[in-house]
């Protein structure tokens, strides 16, 4: 790492204060948005860290419904699924790739202050969103376990006083219909209450060549309930019941890469052992939205959540309590690699290699079929107390508990060489019971009007207790694990987190601040492990110390907001997750283990400018710069020394920006206005060994949006278009034999509707 870079962000940072904010013509601003990023109600421009706010007229504008939105418009955020239900996120390059029952993630994902462990459960439809805030770096002092790579809050809106009403219906193509409401309102004196729901349905995007049926489709189905009741002045009480039932359809694995002359039993030339080949010679190259799946795949998901929430105003200081129970239930089968298996029998025990030389159009030789169920329950409750707004000192202090149970079977079909059957039917079984708990606390203190420094302290403890077993259902040579016996263990990792920083109001519209904060992600087990040993020993703990220098500023009489930030990171015992091949081993082996040491520096600036009454430009940059500095791996075909290379999901450089133009018709016709939103991400790579067929390579997307609004604001027509170039983007991508191979998930094609609201 150069430390030069630094010194010229800082540069530029400051540079950026020397921009004149006279005044220009007068009568708009931009509103004010507020978050609740440190546990109390603030000005974002007044929050002196990372925070990304998306209000949720925004969201429902650009029909944001998914993390991978949200992931699109954040610097420094990278989103990617293995299924539809199993998100991986990163933040400046730390994330978890590890989906096995006893895995921690590195971002923490919460709806209403009510942490989500199971990542199975973690991607909602949410039609009732207030906003989406998401915070950038360790948030080790003010949130739940784990947060060494940020938080992604959800906030609802809360139950209204005057009656409201919203209803919201799309049509597009590929057979998409979805309907979506919300009702709220006053029930009795003290008491109101709301019920919202998203129903979303399309017919899919892919074409099986096979079977001729078009497959990958979605049905999901999500829905809320809220009481908020105030029996007192001082006093406010919100029960919450939510659920989702989603039945989505099959995926495609697009394969990547050829093996020819690899040395994988013979150089075969065009062969059953390419994949790459025998895609082509069966018609599926070129299109990654057509399958040749052999089986037809699925997700379905039912998803409960319950939380009742306190608000005592005692004076001096209010109490929160946050109560909450989440259930989830999850079951996945996906054809891992996008191809037919080979037809007839080949026994490996006895030889027999000579056969892998058939052509490619016999099918693949190595087809696998991985299904996977899983189960989560979990029980948290959060305390807090935070002070006034009143004094020069402001803070908040609390509790934190959390137990979990997850289950989780993944099996593994091998189906080729089988004559027509399975060669090999493998199950691995994880059970996880994790119980986490914390005692935190922050303050600010106001030394002066302009200037304030705040300190943070966060104890964290976690326990998990594990039982894993493998069993060989079918099949005699255990391709990737070896059978074992169920068996138990146990381990418990602690950490001391804390956060020190400044923040300058240089003037009313500029703020200067500057942190040093740590965070921590418990150790855990890895999933799927091939063998005993592998499943039972633990990997360790990791750590982060994180320094940023940021700006938060409103120029141009409120008509430009421009925030920033530079920061450096430094990881200790970074887990990382490979699906790599020992020697000896035919097709490879789950591994999680710890790199020594790891860094990332980078700079992200936001900003949002209204340029005159019609038109608004605004969008986000990151730059990102990552790397393993100490990162020698257990040994594996091809080397395993990973220092100097780049983190997972970490690209250089992104990018998103739009621009609106808005023209008012007169007040009996309404307006409209015309949104065109870009968006660019550069090559990042998803093996420690920078493998060049283990990547999402760069893509840029356009999307567009012309909407119609009547005069008093209750209906908008709009018709959009998504990936308008109809780009061919990955959007996750896992590799087997030693990385010769690879097979990765598309991003959905070109995209158009229509879509009608109604307001009251």
């Amino acid at each position: 790492m150069k430390p030069t870079f630094i010194k010229k962000a800082i540069a530029a940072s400051i540079s950026s204060f020397a921009i004149s904010s006279g005044a220009m013509a007068a009568g708009i601003a931009i509103e004010e948005i507020v978050v609740t990023a440190q546990k109390r109600a603030e000005s974002l421009q007044d929050v002196a860290l990372s925070v990304s706010a998306f209000s949720g007229d925004s969201l429902r504008e650009d029909d944001i419904s998914s993390l991978q939105d949200i992931g699109n418009r954040t610097p420094g955020m990278v989103f990617s699924m293995f299924s539809s239900g199993q998100p991986e996120i990163a933040i400046r390059g730390i994330g978890t790739k590890e989906d096995g029952a006893a895995a921690s993630d590195a971002t923490v994902v919460s709806i209403d202050g009510v942490y989500i462990a199971a990542r199975t459960a973690q991607v909602l439809d949410i039609f009732d969103l207030e906003r989406v805030e998401v915070l950038r770096g360790p948030q080790g002092t003010l949130y739940g376990k784990n947060s060494i790579g940020g938080s992604i809050n959800f906030i609802t809106s809360k139950p209204t006083e005057d009656f409201t009403l919203r209803i919201r219906g799309t049509t597009g193509n590929y057979g998409r219909s979805d309907l979506g409401g919300m009702i709220s309102g006053e029930l009795t004196e003290g008491l109101y209450g709301k019920v919202s729901f998203s129903k979303r349905s399309h017919d899919g995007y892919l074409r099986n060549l096979l079977s001729g049926k078009r497959t990958g489709d979605t049905d999901t189905l999500a829905f809320r309930g809220q009481l908020r009741w105030t029996p007192t002045e001082n006093l406010e009480i919100t029960f919450s019941a939510d659920g989702a039932d989603d039945d989505n359809g099959d995926t495609n694995r697009e394969p990547i890469g050829p093996t020819t002359g690899d040395g994988f039993v013979h150089n075969c030339g065009t062969c059953i052992l390419d994949p790459v080949a025998v895609n082509e010679a069966l018609g599926g190259a070129g299109d990654p939205w057509s399958s040749l799946n052999e089986i037809e795949g699925f997700m379905k998901r039912n998803v409960e959540g319950y939380n009742v929430t306190v608000n005592w105003d005692l004076g001096d200081f209010i109490f929160t309590s946050i109560t909450a129970y989440r259930e989830n239930d999850f079951d996945w089968l996906e054809d891992s690699t996008g191809l037919p298996p080979t037809s007839y029998l080949v026994d490996l025990t006895a030889g027999g290699g000579a056969l892998f030389a058939n052509p490619a159009s016999d099918g693949f030789a190595f087809d696998l079929n991985d299904v996977a169920q899983e189960k989560n329950r979990q029980y948290t409750q959060e305390f807090r107390l935070t002070s006034d707004t009143d004094g020069p000192i402001e803070w908040v202090a609390g509790l934190f508990y959390s137990k979990e149970k997850l289950s989780r079977n993944e099996e593994f079909r091998f189906t080729s060489l089988a004559g027509g059957g399975e060669l090999e039917h493998q199950v691995s079984k994880q059970r996880n019971d994790s119980d986490s708990w914390a005692i935190f606390g922050q303050g600010s203190y106001h030394i002066t009007e302009a200037l304030s420094v705040t300190a943070g302290l966060r104890y964290s403890y976690e326990e998990k207790d594990i039982g894993v077993g493998a069993t060989l259902e079918s099949g005699v040579i255990g391709l990737l694990l070896k059978p074992f016996p169920f068996t138990n263990a146990s381990e418990d990792w602690d950490s001391i987190d804390g956060k020190v920083s400044v923040d300058w109001k240089i003037n009313d519209d500029v703020m200067l601040y500057g942190s040093v904060a740590t965070g921590f992600k418990s150790g855990g087990f890895t999933g799927s492990a091939s063998t005993l040993a592998q499943a039972t020993i633990p990997f360790d703990e990791e750590t982060a110390l994180s320094y940023e220098l940021g700006f938060k500023s409103m120029l141009f009489d409120q008509r430009l907001r421009l925030n920033g930030a530079i920061f450096f990171t430094e990881y200790e015992d970074l887990q990382v997750t490979r699906f790599f091949q020992p020697a000896g081993a035919s097709l490879g082996e789950f591994i999680t283990e710890n790199a020594g040491e790891a860094e990332a520096q980078g700079a992200e600036l936001e900003f949002m400018w209204l340029v005159s009454e019609n038109i608004e430009i605004g969008g986000s940059y990151a730059y990102l710069d990552t790397e393993y500095t100490d990162f020698t791996g257990t040994e594996a075909v091809g080397g395993s020394d990973f220092s100097g290379n780049q983190l997972r999901q970490a690209p250089r450089n992104s990018a998103n920006l739009y621009t609106k133009y808005t023209m008012d018709l007169g007040d009996d016709i309404g307006s409209i206005s015309a949104k065109v939103d870009y968006r660019y991400q550069d090559l990042s790579f998803y093996d420690p060994d920078e493998n060049p067929k283990i990547t999402i390579p760069q893509y840029r997307i356009w999307d567009a949006r012309i909407a119609w609004n009547s005069p008093n604001k209750n209906w908008e027509v709009a018709g959009w278009i998504k990936n308008i170039g109809d780009e061919e983007y990955r959007t996750h991508i896992y590799s087997q034999r030693g990385g010769r191979i690879a097979f990765a998930n598309f991003g959905a094609p070109r995209t158009s509707g229509v879509t009608v609201t109604f307001n009251y």
